[in-house]
């Protein structure tokens, strides 16, 4: 990631015109408005002035000295934070800007700050967070009512001063009463981390670092869980349900989108069959998107089956449903598919020990299970790095869920275009189906 500067004249104005430096570091945010990511550059006021016949088209500076060896100058300085600041750091636009207006303009709003209260730094500067996305948002509000109950609990307020290793602990206490899931308490001390660390940039003042302050005894994991998958099948009685009403049938697309694809639900609603490949004899409908969770293109084919339910549906995608109501109706497609034995999987609790659970299939299917189910399933068939390339894994397909060596380093040198790679996903997998019938009982291309 390298930064650009470019200089150009502040439009609509007379006299003298203000020089603003259009900072691009390749940053892109979601245009909701295009459905596609767009770039975006930090637009920065410089604080000079020029008037137009001053202004050095050619060259887009100032014609007078003076004024150029500034600009070269705030040039080096923002270079120099850039750098700086990637190296610790995802930088965004309004952070770029943040450093810039302290070390240039001396605008230092951190100056005098020596504690501040975490759920008021949330609401403040987390949650307003333009390039935060919403489902990390979602989780930070859910921090911030925790630390309010804290709060609450102990009878005061929490400043950032005040952690310390006995009240960071006893916080985490009362996540784990709260929840049975060790993945659960995790995410919160994950996320309670991350606070902790925003603040201490912000304000540059010291906090608690659970991360090299806490006894590795008192440290949260996330482990790996075991996980249902649909084996072919069981997702054969899935495309040969009958939907009694519209919102199942919708659930059902979903479902089907996500189990032909291996897309994460937050992307099912982009996979949109509006490009075509035809070539060699080899012809498919494919989606392209960008991954909203890892901002990574992503080419995918659309396979038969998921194409027959479109064209069954008027040739209409599914629309949109909260991940709650799908989960719900996810649960109700399964049990109506008699997804109804009783299987028994482990856990780990609160307290980081394993212990079993058993419930009905259907009782144990969300989202994910489309996604793992489509890597499970042709994971022996396709090659991983085509099969990774598919379900947007940047490196490997995830080793501890998958049983697949981490193979991050030969990853980078995987540099097949994303639709020669959909189109040998889309061979290979032709040729599997027509030698594995025992395997498929269905055509997938």
């Amino acid at each position: 990631m390298k930064l650009k500067i470019n200089f150009i004249l502040k439009t609509g104005v007379e006299g003298e015109i203000p020089v603003l430096a259009i900072m691009n570091f390749g940053y892109k945010e979601f245009d909701a408005l295009k459905q596609t990511f767009v770039y975006k550059p930090l637009r920065y006021y410089t604080g000079i002035k020029v008037n137009k016949s001053e202004w050095d088209l050619e060259q887009k500076l100032p014609k007078d000295k003076t004024k150029r060896a500034m600009l070269g100058q705030l040039e080096k300085q923002a270079t120099d934070i850039f750098n700086y600041l990637i190296t610790t750091e995802t930088v965004t636009p309004e952070r770029l800007k943040q450093e810039l207006d302290v070390k240039i303009k001396k605008k230092d709003d951190r100056a005098t700050v020596t504690r501040v209260r975490i759920v008021e730094f949330i609401n403040d500067y987390v949650l307003n967070d333009s390039s935060i996305k919403k489902k990390t948002k979602d989780n930070y509000s859910t921090l911030r009512n925790r630390l309010i109950e804290f709060e609450t609990k102990i009878g005061k307020q929490l400043y950032s001063n005040e952690i310390d290793e006995e009240l960071y602990n006893s916080f985490i206490d009362t996540i784990r009463v709260r929840s049975n899931r060790i993945n659960t308490v995790w995410s919160v001390y994950k996320d309670f981390r991350a606070v902790l660390k925003r603040i201490a940039r912000k304000f540059k003042i010291v906090v608690f670092n659970p991360t090299t302050e806490l006894h590795p005894t008192d440290k949260v994991r996330l482990v790996t869980e075991d996980k249902i998958y649909f084996d072919l099948e069981q997702i054969q009685r899935i495309i040969q349900y009958n939907p009694p009403t519209e919102e199942l049938n919708n659930a059902k697309l979903i479902l089907l989108t996500l189990l032909f694809t291996g897309c994460r639900r937050s992307d099912v609603h982009k996979i949109i069959p509006s490009n075509k490949y035809s070539k060699n004899e080899l012809s498919f409908n494919y989606a392209r998107y960008f991954s909203t969770k890892t901002d990574t293109e992503v080419v995918v084919p659309i396979l038969k089956p998921l194409q027959d339910a479109i064209d069954a549906n008027g040739g209409k995608v599914a629309y949109k449903m909260s991940e709650s109501t799908f989960n719900e109706l996810a649960k109700v497609i399964a049990e109506q598919c008699e997804f109804t034995n009783e299987i028994t999987l482990s856990f780990t609790n609160s307290e980081g020990k394993k212990q079993f659970e058993t419930k009905r299939v259907c009782d144990y299917v969300s989202s994910h299970v489309g996604r793992r189910s489509f890597i499970t399933n042709l994971i022996n068939f396709v090659p991983i790095t085509v099969l990774s390339k598919i379900t947007g894994h940047t490196n490997s397909i995830s080793a501890p869920e998958f049983n697949v060596s981490d193979s991050s380093t030969i990853f980078k040198y995987n540099k097949i275009s994303m639709i020669d790679n959909a189109a040998r996903f889309m061979k290979e997998l032709k040729r599997q189906v027509m030698e594995n019938r025992d395997f498929f009982p269905f055509d997938l291309v």
